[in-house]
């Protein structure tokens, strides 16, 4: 794993034993996480879930199609499948059910160990909030499959009626939840999408680069 800092337009590469140190040098206040790619390893869930959903209607979503797609919310994909595919998907359902089999399968959500590490390491002096793309009870229960709900103040998601990333939405709140600037705040995320949107709210960002 290695990560690109995103600050003041400059970009370089930081290795995630740097990363504490960074935050500490640079004065940066609080800390936003991105959950999904970030905090923990949920792909294969994520796209079982789907995949359940989508079955029982009838379809199969491959999972090259799903992983291309990773930044985006769950409406996003599904509509985006749906269109992609021509084919007439009752979204609502396939969102409400994708997201309960989601929960049922979220004893296999793990955590991802740098990023992980981090959190405890911060958490002591650090307030840390958690900004996604996925819904509440999908983040929630991501956190606790892998240990990590007790470190975290605040958790922000399109559950909040946000739009979601790259819009700047969710980190804008984030912050004001934590009670700093975006300046103050640092943001660690791994899609684009996501980048941009921290980008957008005026935070600094690290860009977690996986493999």
């Amino acid at each position: 794993m290695d990560s690109i800092l995103h600050s003041g337009g400059a970009r370089h590469f930081v290795a995630p034993s740097d990363w504490f140190r960074e935050i500490t040098t640079r004065g940066y206040r609080a800390v936003i996480f991105d959950c999904d790619g970030t905090l923990v390893e949920s792909s294969a869930t994520h796209f079982q879930s789907f995949q359940a959903a989508l079955r029982k209607q009838g379809y199969e979503m491959k999972r090259d199609w799903y992983a291309s797609r990773t930044g985006f919310d769950r409406q996003s994909i599904l509509k985006a499948f749906a269109k992609e595919h021509a084919v007439k998907l009752d979204t609502a359902l396939a969102t409400k059910q994708s997201i309960q089999e989601f929960i049922n399968l979220s004893a296999s959500v793990t955590a991802i160990f740098e990023t992980s590490e981090l959190v405890k390491r911060l958490s002591p002096d650090y307030p840390i909030a958690v900004g996604t793309n996925a819904e509440a009870d999908i983040a929630n229960a991501s956190l606790c499959a892998a240990g990590l709900d007790i470190y975290i103040k605040d958790i922000v998601s399109i559950s909040d009626n946000l739009p979601a990333k790259p819009a700047p939405d969710i980190f804008l709140k984030a912050s004001r939840l934590l009670g700093f600037l975006p300046q103050e705040t640092i943001v660690f995320e791994d899609s684009d999408e996501g980048v941009q949107a921290a980008t957008k709210a005026g935070h600094d960002v690290f860009q977690i680069i996986h493999g």
